[in-house]
């Protein structure tokens, strides 16, 4: 099916931009990622890559202006459709089919006519959005069962996101039929569960198979269980020899139940044909696959010679956007590293001084709560290390949010600490803990992640002394801290034991040169060796 390309948006508040420049012809085969034109936003122009392989056909001129979201082409699959789309047969009603017309569709493949939405009094609940770029979520846990009689703003789920793990709120109330199971990945908009009105409402939605509703989007998730519901029934074996059906991505037709169980037996979807509609892979194909391979098996093969497969582990939304986020990160930034070794033997003094306080503090002050309160002072001396590079200009932030990166046993988090300029060590101690704890019970919001101007990270507790972290974009600069040693070092003209730690720096070129860094490095080493200098400030 032909896929519509449409106007991008460029910025948190962009609400139209202007295709500045074609640079491909009418008709001409394009390929997913390949530039097709310049996008003139409301504070530059950048290149926009086409989301899709196809034909393309252009609905929008050089020089007009095109809201965010609305059509500035067509790219047809063949030259049929490409014709078809030129003639004025092909409408946007054909491009781009609604959601109501897809579960009609996937309905007739099973053979199992569609409800009418109006028919049964409930509605979808459906997978929110949880950020601009956000098209997918995965459905953690279920905090309430089947046939529940719940309330508007019940918390009912934990949903994760490429970022992290929320709890997420019902919109509505009424009796809950659930129809995601716990770890599917939804996209954003389709529905995970219904909500009837009533005893007799509820009863309909489950004798329905579909789920429809007010607000259904898509009679497919229920068709793709009803196949799954068949392994119970079917006992053929399917082969497995050919590839899966793949969409124009690349990515593999599959119900959610039988990623499940192909996760499970280690089974590359790849290599599964599938039975469903349009080859779609589900649950009857992955045991015919398994049973299919156990079956090749030498019955007689001792269990020493036992074929030794790879373990693929999945991506996690969390673990994907990591990747993405570091990947891009070092590819389209110039980005360069330094370190230097300071003494801390008198900032580890205080901080035990500080340390012993705890009482009459009110928190208990760590050496990156230290590190970090020096590194904020730093900025106010230093505003390059908290800056943004775009094509046109340099932002210079007025404030610090200081992001932390924190392992957790789901992945590298980076909270954020807003305004941490103008707190002091104590108010700092108590954010940064705040954040720490929540990022290791997966209680992070949205709002705690985003809007950083300056990094720290610290390897500390890692027999770790010098190394170069990754700098976040669009940051200017990250602040590694390695461990704390102590070694014989020259002290006032002697040699004695010291303690010391290596600072590290990466920084966008871009933004500053080497001997900024120098002054800053300067700094930090003044700051850190004599530590009452940042203390009273």
């Amino acid at each position: 099916m032909s896929m519509e390309i449409i106007m991008p948006k460029t910025g948190l508040t962009n609400t139209e931009n202007t295709l500045d420049k074609w640079l491909v012809k009418e008709g001409e085969a394009i390929k997913k990622g390949q530039v097709i034109a310049e996008i003139e936003s409301e504070k530059t122009t950048m290149p926009f890559e086409s989301p899709a392989d196809g034909i393309i056909h252009l609905t929008a001129k050089e020089g007009e202006t095109v809201s965010v979201g609305s059509p500035i082409a067509v790219a047809a699959d063949d030259e049929a459709e490409y014709a078809a789309i030129c003639s004025g047969s092909g409408s946007k009603a054909a491009v781009s089919s609604g959601e109501q017309e897809k579960s009609s569709q996937a309905a007739q493949e099973n053979n199992s006519p569609a409800l009418k939405a109006e028919e049964i009094p409930a509605e979808a609940v459906v997978m929110p959005k949880t950020g601009l770029t956000n098209t997918e979520n995965t459905l953690d846990k279920w905090l309430v069962k089947e046939g529940d009689t719940i309330s508007k703003g019940q918390v009912i789920a934990e949903i994760e996101s490429e970022k992290t793990t929320m709890p997420f709120e019902s919109k509505g109330s009424g009796i809950i039929h659930l129809i995601a199971a716990e770890g599917d990945t939804v996209a954003v908009g389709n529905p995970i569960a219904f909500l009837a009105e009533n005893n007799d409402a509820y009863e309909a939605i489950k004798k329905s198979g579909t789920g429809a509703a007010k607000n259904t989007v898509s009679s497919a998730l229920a068709s793709d269980r009803q196949q799954a519901s068949d392994t119970e029934k079917t006992a053929g074996a399917v082969p497995a020899a050919e590839p899966a059906e793949k969409n124009r991505s690349g990515r593999v037709y599959a119900s959610p139940l039988a990623r499940k169980l192909a996760q499970k037996a280690g089974v590359d979807l790849g290599l599964v044909k599938g039975s469903g509609p349009k080859g779609r892979i589900v649950a009857k194909d992955i045991e015919a696959y398994t049973s299919q391979k156990a079956a090749e098996l030498p019955a007689s093969a001792p269990a020493e010679r036992a074929v030794r497969e790879p373990v693929r582990i999945p991506l996690t939304p969390i673990r994907r956007a990591i990747a993405k986020n570091m990947f891009n990160s070092l590819h389209s930034m110039a980005q360069t590293s330094d370190s230097v070794e300071i003494d801390v033997t008198e900032l580890t003094a205080m901080r035990n001084r500080l340390k012993n306080k705890e009482k009459q503090l009110g928190t208990k002050i760590t050496m990156n709560d230290m590190l970090s309160y020096a590194a904020v002072k730093m900025l106010r001396s230093h505003p390059l290390a908290n800056a943004s590079y775009t094509d046109t200009e340099i932002i210079q932030y007025p404030y610090v949010n200081l992001s932390m990166a924190v392992a957790t046993n789901y992945g590298l988090v980076s909270p954020v600490l807003k305004d941490a300029d103008t707190m002091s060590l104590v108010e700092l101690s108590r954010g940064l803990k705040d954040l720490v704890d929540r990022a290791r019970d997966r209680k992070l919001t949205a709002a705690d992640q985003t809007g950083a101007t300056f990094t720290i990270t610290n390897m500390g507790v890692f027999p770790v002394d010098n190394f170069n972290p990754i700098l976040p974009s669009p940051q200017s600069c990250i602040m590694g801290f390695g461990r704390c040693t102590e070694k014989p070092a020259v002290y006032n003209g002697e040699i004695c034991i010291r303690t010391m730690m290596v600072l590290s720096i990466t920084y966008d070129h871009r933004v500053f040169d080497g001997g900024e860094l120098g002054s800053i490095m300067t700094t930090m080493k003044e700051y850190l060796e004599n530590p009452e200098l940042f203390l009273v400030q």
